[in-house]
């Protein structure tokens, strides 16, 4: 990349480049390619490197800021903008990566520079749907698109939400045409293409170049995939740059340079940093006016009355006998997690020369199995399981709320009985978990109260009570207190065969006292979704056609928009259904507080 940089910027070329920054007093200098070759588009130019320097690049460089131009015959002005600049977030595919976008997004909204707006995603980003949504207000000043894109015939394609089972796939020259028609006198500037081979090019141009001809002034794209948690960082240090209150202008290319900056620094000069290039259709890459703007943070109680007294029903279950039923949300959203999906793709890539990045875990693990092996798999699962610290914050407050009963976990390393044994010394605890040997016997452990010891049982214990002891079931399996390893449930398969019910589960003696336990006490659901397969079978596996008890709820993120489906019962054992509470963590661990701390009566 030195010798390219040298080889391109000497003679002429440097001597235009040198009478442009003193023209510009000083400032950075534009530096816009006009690339029409799509083997040119493809090349990462932004990764040039100036030589004798390290981290010289042009896509983090502070004097030059290298955009992809875009010829086109429609208008470009800047937009006048008076407060939030309002983003609208589509992820069809994605839902989990909507509070983690929102999440990251969290100073820019807190302070009110960014306006989240009501984001589209499941059957809210099917076609008609997402057609229908160009026409409402409010109209945004940034697309932000999660989700899956590539070509067909040659031509750019992106992956809206399924139809009736079917891959729905939108063309991008028509998507563009259906933008510029909605939104094309109005205020929207931006969009960030957040896809795979969303700058790939095709033979008349790639997504990025169609969608900034015609639909914005401007399109930050991918030239190829990077983890979540790159995407996140970059997507947090670019708004942030782009629309900060303190400054006039919002300028797209200075911003991206600055983000590009950020994940070099933070990840030690990875080239994931050069993925994210920007086309522009002006001349100017500012493309918001902030001098008349005046910004305040949102009228967070306003918006929402419960979020300084949690919901009475939510109160009623916490001051009862009740029964947790923790999911697994907060290990696909660790970073260190993720680390196992991106380990099988790699793998999966080099053995079949292509996987799908949208897969679900299960699926992708189920072909990992088939095509590697399953050995493998319990190695790659250790490398990465194995190896890290994790404890969602949120888990030791519900663990205080918690007393004698059984408890399920679907978490595959053991911090619900070790938070369970840091706060109630007292209780006897007892973990059971799936065999993952042929025998089929359920593997028990024990912690004596007042000790810290757990010992592996061979028989079933006669002193079981669950109304004074506390039980653990460990339907996904994994690590056990201790550390030990046990096969996880992580394949199809091992969801299909893996589970058939408490009695396939449980010791024959135990199945009535276990079974009982669950009958008589409310659930509280958290960190599930009734969009999972997975979620779905273990329920059934666990409570068959019977009701859940009267009193139970889910908790819910607010962005996965789920809340019907519970109330309804649709996809529920028996079909009836619980109470929903949308809450995000932050808001749930703060109830939870006021409630230990007797604040709220």
């Amino acid at each position: 990349m030195q010798a390219l940089h040298r080889a391109l910027f000497q003679g002429e070329l440097q001597g235009v480049l040198a009478r442009l920054r003193e023209a510009s007093s000083g400032g950075p200098v534009l530096l816009r390619l006009m690339l029409q070759d799509a083997d040119l588009q493809g090349f990462p130019w932004e990764a040039l490197c100036e030589p004798g320097k390290d981290f010289e690049f042009l896509g983090n460089s502070a004097s030059l800021l290298p955009v992809r131009g875009v010829r086109s015959p429609e208008p470009w002005q800047p937009r006048e903008v008076r407060g939030a600049v309002r983003l609208l977030a589509v992820a069809p595919l994605h839902t989990h990566s909507l509070p983690r976008l929102q999440g990251t997004l969290h100073e820019s909204l807190s302070s009110g520079e960014i306006e989240w707006l009501e984001p589209l995603t499941g059957p809210r980003a099917r076609k008609a749907a997402f057609f229908e949504r160009l026409r409402r207000q409010p109209e945004p000043h940034i697309l932000h698109f999660i989700g899956h894109g590539g070509l067909h015939e040659g031509k750019p394609v992106l992956r809206l939400a399924d139809e009736e089972d079917e891959e729905s796939w939108v063309p991008v020259e028509l998507l563009a045409q259906q933008l510029h028609g909605a939104w094309g006198k109005g205020p929207l500037r931006l969009i960030v293409l957040e896809a795979c081979e969303g700058a790939t090019p095709g033979p008349l141009a790639s997504a990025a170049e169609l969608l900034t001809r015609t639909a914005a002034d401007a399109v930050v794209a991918y030239l190829w995939p990077v983890r979540m948690d790159v995407a996140l960082r970059c997507s947090r240090a670019f708004y942030r740059a782009l629309t900060r209150a303190a400054q006039q202008e919002g300028d797209v290319a200075l911003s991206l340079n600055e983000a590009r900056r950020g994940v070099l620094a933070e990840l030690e000069g990875s080239a994931e940093a050069f993925s994210p290039v920007l086309y522009l259709r002006g001349r100017d890459p500012v493309l918001f006016d902030f001098k008349a703007r005046r910004v305040s943070p949102p009228p967070t109680p306003a918006l929402r009355a419960e979020t300084s007294h949690p919901p009475q029903s939510l109160v009623r279950l916490l001051e009862q006998p009740f029964t947790l039923l923790l999911g697994d949300r907060w290990e696909e959203e660790e970073p260190s997690f993720r680390g196992l999906r991106e380990r099988l793709q790699g793998e999966l890539i080099q053995k079949t020369g292509h996987v799908s990045h949208e897969l679900p875990l299960s699926t992708l693990a189920e072909h990992y199995a088939l095509r590697i092996g399953q050995e493998e798999l319990d190695y790659e699962f250790q490398e990465v399981f194995g190896q890290t610290e994790f404890m969602p914050p949120l888990l030791s407050l519900l663990a205080r709320r918690l007393g004698a009963g059984v408890h399920i976990t679907l978490l595959r390393l053991p911090v619900l009985e070790q938070s369970l044994a840091e706060h109630h010394p007292e209780l006897t605890l007892y973990v059971i978990q799936p065999s993952s040997s042929a025998d089929g016997h359920a593997v028990m452990m024990r912690r004596e109260a007042g000790t810290s010891r757990w010992e592996r049982l061979h028989k079933v214990p006669a002193s079981l009570d669950t109304e004074r002891d506390g039980v653990v079931l460990r339907l996904c399996s994994g690590y056990l207190p201790a550390h030990l390893f046990s096969r996880p449930l992580l394949t199809e398969d091992d969801y299909l065969l893996g589970i058939r019910g408490l009695s396939s589960l449980l010791p024959f003696e135990l199945v009535d006292p276990i079974q009982g336990a669950l009958s008589l006490r409310p659930l509280l659901l958290v960190g599930l979704s009734m969009l999972d397969w997975c979620h779905r079978m273990l329920l059934y596996q666990l409570f068959g056609r019977r009701t859940l008890q009267r009193g139970s709820m889910a908790v819910l993120d607010p962005g996965i928009h789920e809340r019907e489906l519970w109330e309804e019962g649709r996809g529920l054992p028996g079909r009836t259904g619980v109470r929903a509470l949308e809450s995000t963590d932050a808001e749930l661990m703060r109830w939870l507080e006021a409630l230990s701390a007797g604040r709220i009566g």
